[in-house]
């Protein structure tokens, strides 16, 4: 076995969720003789090697939890372990890029949280923020005349959400922050814009840039929305900031 196949399999033993950090799906794609084996076997099953193991764990679970800590705050302990520990053992909080795993931890969190629930809005909102941030640095504001083509299709922006508050979101906020019992939820929802080009990455969202970018979820030309000056202000509005993208044509 080469240096290089020696190190690989080293790492895969290391990143291994299993009990068994030497499984035989650790091979694979590896040539490796008895004797070579057995020496990995006793290295891997080695007092320091199960501490690097419980080291690197510990990081995952730490960066994880780190990651949605707002969201984890509103839930139970025991709730925050588990979903904390079953992404980790699913070979999560390694990615190098935290915002995109952050978004995708939180996705795997909303899930697993009832509808409604100012949890639930809360992990919305950090996924949202994530996206929207990530985003920002990268992001030019596309030019408006582009939307005169009336064959020009549009969808809803990638990094760009509508987040739906089940209580005044200063007033849920207030709240966590003072560690106070939570407002109760309203059949009223609030709904807040997160989007790459905000100068503050979100604000309130109006009914009719939700209406629209309700009808983006299905992408569709310019020509497809009513005439009037007020449909392309609100798309211009939600176009400006990537709300709204240009969709390639199939």
């Amino acid at each position: 076995m080469s240096l290089l196949e020696h190190q690989i399999v080293l790492g895969r033993c290391l990143q291994a969720t299993g009990v068994d950090p030497l499984a035989a799906d650790m091979l694979q794609g590896l040539t490796i003789d008895r004797e070579e084996l057995a020496r990995l076997r006793d290295l891997v099953h080695c007092p320091g090697f199960r501490f690097t193991r419980h080291v690197q764990r510990s990081w995952c679970i730490g960066r994880t939890a780190g990651a949605a800590q707002l969201t984890l705050s509103l839930l139970p302990v025991e709730l925050r372990r588990e979903l904390v520990g079953d992404w980790v053992e699913a070979g999560g909080g390694r990615a190098l890029d935290v915002a995109v795993e952050a978004a995708a931890f939180l996705e795997f969190v909303a899930q697993r949280l009832p509808y409604p629930s100012h949890a639930l809005a809360v992990c919305r909102m950090e996924q949202a923020a994530y996206r929207a941030s990530d985003a920002a640095v990268r992001f030019k504001p596309p030019d408006p005349s582009l939307l005169d083509d009336p064959e020009i299709i549009l969808g809803t922006g990638k990094n760009a959400s509508v987040v739906r508050f089940f209580a005044e979101p200063e007033r849920l906020f207030q709240a966590i922050g003072a560690n106070q019992p939570l407002p109760p939820l309203s059949d009223r929802t609030v709904s807040v814009l997160f989007a790459p080009g905000l100068p503050k990455l979100y604000r309130p969202a109006r009914s009719d840039e939700e209406a629209i970018l309700e009808k983006l979820s299905h992408p569709m030309a310019m020509r497809e929305f009513p005439p009037g000056g007020q449909y392309r202000h609100a798309i211009q509005a939600l176009f400006s900031v990537g709300a709204a993208e240009i969709q390639p044509s199939s």
